[in-house]
């Protein structure tokens, strides 16, 4: 048996190294390094090239000075594995496997299928010494009976060492199945961006254009009933085998005893034939038939571990769902005067491309994964959309900022291909459903002085998952201090409000000589970086 959950790391790493000219908007994370340092935080505090990304009325909130925004590139990749489903499926693979596949083994000769094939030696050998007490070979009563225990003496021996195997075969068979059923569902989520901005300020006219290319993907593993079955299978089989001969060696220490007392050759005959009735069936014993993914196979058949049983096929699986969007939009910003205040308001159409991925692969596949095969399930649409954002400034010295943007405003659902499972031996094809791009929501304040932001950003709803993994409704918080418009060093921190333990904190710094600037971001959970855990980076010009 061959079972590699660590397909789905494979898998993951797979995806997230195509060609990066799609991408998924949904949640509401702009890769841009500036405002993953500050806990994704941007719809206020966003400078300018970035306002295409969190709020395009920003443009029109630039600073007096600022004449002129470059980003080229800005490129991230956050991993979030909440369950350490890699960790769990890589210790699966590396240790419970291995001890599972040791039990069966016939090039072992300590596991449960030598026990069994030692066992069925000395059956034999049993059944030769009850097949000799008629004959008359020169040997006294006594010593047919000596030679009678001798022969069931190792037979007990051998039973009792498929005894003491039996007991490994149910508690590695538990271990397997308890720790596939833990990871069953459990979602690994990531995503990978670039982008580019050029950006020109203005009260009364502002524009900029911005292209970005990200690829969201979400995967799962899937611990199917009927492997769940076949596995919890080997015991009950293994059971019934060790069941069917507990009776035997007492029975033989009897009759040798009724030998050795010179019982009548009938009554002896009649004994012995009631037991060899009971050797042959052990020695023939053939299980129950458990469906697999192959049909009906049986365990034990004829006294012996079948050969489906060493090596099944499984059909538990793999499943990965990737989704993006590559959009090229070109914002406009204008100040307006609304009840005595100015308010900035932007709107940015943008015309994307969707490509929707859609891969499956059984556990025990044994091939390699192609990005090939990835690439045959993509699904390619073409769809226009719509940002909305708005903002104003607050305070005596207008140091205060609110905003509020909406995003993909015009909806629309895209299908995923069916996908033929990888490794299936019945061409099994699950089919794809949908994904769907929805508005997002969000607000923002920020503070900002000559040398230091502080910002928050909250969802205003549940954005909905792009396929396995929790719903997100983020709220941010970061700061910014910025010394001689030279250096930048930032701090954030996250939360999903839609889930628990999915918290990210977040680090980075900025070089900004001349207006050539610099940014450097991370973050991670900071109570295991593996729950989630990310990079990005930027260069610019800002004149």
């Amino acid at each position: 048996m061959t079972i590699k959950p660590s397909l789905l790391a494979t898998a993951v790493a797979a995806i997230s190294a195509l060609s990066v000219h799609t991408a998924m908007a949904t949640p509401f994370l702009p890769m841009d390094a500036r405002g993953l340092a500050m806990g994704d935080t941007g719809v206020a505090s966003a400078k300018l090239a970035h306002a295409p990304a969190f709020n395009p009325s920003l443009l029109s909130q630039a600073r007096n000075e600022d004449d002129f925004a470059i980003i080229f590139p800005s490129v991230g990749v956050v991993v979030a594995d909440e369950e350490e489903l890699i960790d769990s499926a890589n210790d699966i693979s590396d240790i419970t496997v291995p001890k599972f596949e040791d039990l069966f083994d016939d090039a072992s000769s300590n596991n449960f299928n030598s026990a069994v094939n030692n066992v069925q030696a000395s059956s034999t050998a049993l059944v030769n010494e009850l097949n000799s007490l008629g004959n008359s070979d020169g040997r006294t009563n006594a010593q047919k009976a000596d030679d009678l225990r001798t022969a069931n003496q190792n037979f007990a021996d051998d039973l009792d060492e498929v005894n003491s195997k039996l007991s490994e075969v149910n508690s590695v068979t538990k271990e397997l199945t308890d720790s596939l059923n833990s990871i069953s569902g459990d979602p690994i989520r990531g995503r990978a961006g670039v982008g580019m901005a050029v950006a020109m300020p203005g009260k009364k006219f502002a524009a900029a254009l911005s292209v970005n290319a990200d690829v969201h993907f979400s995967g799962r593993t899937i611990f199917t009933g009927t492997d769940q079955n076949l596995i919890t299978a080997y015991g009950v089989a293994a059971q019934g085998y060790v069941d069917i001969a507990q009776a035997i060696p007492t029975d033989i220490n009897t009759l040798a005893d009724d030998v050795e007392a010179g019982a009548s050759p009938t009554d002896i005959q009649t004994a012995a034939t009631s037991i060899q009735d009971s050797l042959d069936e052990f020695q023939n014993y053939t299980s129950d038939d458990v469906e697999t993914a192959d049909g009906s196979i049986k365990i034990f058949n004829g006294g012996d571990i079948s050969n489906e049983a060493e090596n099944p096929n499984l059909d538990s699986r793999v499943e990965i769902v990737a989704v993006g969007i590559a959009d090229v939009g070109l914002s406009f910003s204008r100040e307006f005067t609304i009840a005595d205040r100015k308010v900035a308001i932007g709107v940015t159409p943008k015309l994307q491309t969707i490509e929707t991925y859609h891969y499956i692969t059984e556990m025990d596949n044994e091939d390699d994964i192609e990005t090939s095969d990835i690439e045959d399930s993509r699904a390619t649409y073409s769809h226009i959309n719509l940002d909305i954002g708005a903002s104003m400034r607050l305070g005596e010295n207008n140091q205060w900022m609110v905003g509020v943007v909406a995003k993909n405003l015009i909806s629309k659902d895209f299908d995923l291909s069916d996908a033929p499972v990888r490794g299936s031996s019945n061409n099994l094809v699950v089919e794809g459903g949908t994904v769907s791009l929805k508005p997002q929501f969000r607000a923002g304040v920020s503070y900002s002085n000559n040398w230091v932001t502080v910002a928050g950003d909250l969802d205003l709803v549940e954005n909905d998952p792009i396929a396995y993994e929790q719903a997100t409704q983020y709220a941010a918080i970061g700061a910014e201090f910025d010394l001689y418009e030279t250096f930048q060093v930032r701090a954030g921190y996250r939360t999903n409000l839609s889930a628990s333990n999915s918290e990210v904190v977040s680090l980075g710094f900025g070089l900004s000589p001349f207006g050539v600037h610099i940014d450097i971001a991370a973050l991670a959970n900071p109570s295991d970086y593996k729950k989630e855990v990310g990079v990005a980076l930027e260069t610019g010009f800002y004149f």
